[in-house]
């Protein structure tokens, strides 16, 4: 169902102006899923592009246009490939075979160099412990470079400068940061470290780790702390670079700027009683989107990048069947698609809206749980 929003203007004597449907030229894709069927969205119109179907459970993680994907049913046989896009040619595959006695959890995944980190585990088919592990492949092949088992779960990994920065975890609780050698797997440096992680952030200058201990911490490769800025709450949103900024919003309902180098404030916003939703980066522009207490819009704020002053704002009004806690923001080429699941209704609801223009480009219903798996547009992909 296609619903596009339009305006009309009544004057003195009963007639209306022309209705003017709003221009919508952006051009694009959005993947979703059902199960294992993947369907291809056109973002001018949603109408069905492309779609193909998986023999099992099947995601792919994209980085600066490689394809990193598994599949595989959950205590079945996982493999892993290489794609040369979402849905085109097979370059490659490597399995992780289920026995009698033992299946594979596939974990994180991340792209350094010219080889593919992936973290897993290997589950006991009796006693259900596991073991956890990290281990290289070559980009080109899949062949593995390297593998090291770790005493704790891969919670979160990022390449950073020649190393890459590991954090293990028992449950949510954070206990150790590592520093790996990408070429042979030797663990450099491992510190304790017990603030939850939130984000796990390799900069262009130093590591970047937001925690749910209302700090944000630099450090260095070698896991020397350069500064640390403290907030009223746990910092959960955001986490992005520009520039000499780190930009990001804290449950102090507060959006802060600081510079990365020193740690010093930079700017900040507060929205006192709101409940940012979702915070992105976009041409220069931060948004940050939120809901008011008893009330169903989600209102998307723009604020000026260098001072924190709120340029503009658009509200969209959502069906009272919206969930702010299944809801998902992609903020792209100032537009904000919503995605959100109504599991008791068995239903999703999708809308874009053109933020610069302030105008709702259309919206749409589907007849059955969804999830938004990928955007593609030509300015780079959204996951």
């Amino acid at each position: 169902m296609l619903i596009v929003s339009i305006s009309c203007k009544k004057d003195d004597d009963n007639s209306f102006d022309e209705i003017v449907e709003p221009t919508n030229n952006i051009v694009g894709s959005l993947w979703i899923n059902n199960s294992n069927v993947f369907t291809e969205l056109d973002l001018k119109d949603n109408q069905q592009i492309n779609t193909f179907t998986t023999l099992s459970s099947f995601h792919c993680n994209e980085f600066n246009g490689t394809f990193i994907c598994t599949q595989g049913e959950y205590t079945g046989t996982k493999t892993v490939q290489r794609k040369g896009s979402f849905n085109g040619d097979l370059m490659w595959s490597k399995d992780y075979v289920k026995d009698s006695e033992r299946y594979f959890q596939i974990n994180a995944t991340a792209i350094h160099q010219n080889s593919i980190l992936l973290s897993y585990r290997i589950v006991n088919a009796t006693t259900y412990t596991s073991t956890y592990h990290l281990e290289a492949l070559e980009l080109d092949n899949g062949d593995v470079i390297w593998s090291i088992e770790l005493g704790n779960e891969v919670k979160k990994f990022t390449p950073y400068k020649n190393k890459i920065i590991t954090e293990l975890s028992v449950g949510s609780s954070t206990v150790e940061l590592l520093s790996i050698n990408p070429d042979n797997g030797h663990i450099d440096t491992r510190i304790p470290f017990t603030d939850r992680i939130s984000k796990l952030i390799g900069g262009a200058s130093s590591i970047l780790i937001m925690t749910w201990s209302n700090s944000i911490v630099s450090m260095d490769a070698e896991l020397n702390v350069n500064w640390t800025f403290n907030t009223g709450s746990p910092n959960i949103l955001g986490g992005y670079e520009i520039g000499n900024q780190f930009i990001f919003y804290s449950r102090d309902q507060t959006v802060y700027s600081i510079d990365k180098s020193e740690g010093d404030l930079i700017w900040n916003h507060t929205y006192t009683g709101k409940f940012p939703l979702a915070i992105d980066i976009s041409n220069d522009t931060v948004f940050i989107s939120h809901k008011e207490v008893g009330e169903s819009n989600i209102v998307t704020k723009t604020l000026d990048i260098f001072t924190g002053e709120e340029l503009d704002s658009y509200s969209y009004m959502t069906a009272e069947e919206w969930s702010s806690s299944a809801t998902k923001y992609y903020f792209f080429d100032n537009h904000l698609l919503l995605f959100n699941i109504v599991p008791d209704d068995n239903k999703a609801n999708i809308a874009l809206l053109n933020l610069s223009d302030k105008t709702l480009l259309w919206e749409r219903e589907l007849d059955q749980i969804a999830y938004p798996h990928l955007i593609i547009t030509p300015t780079g992909y959204y996951q």
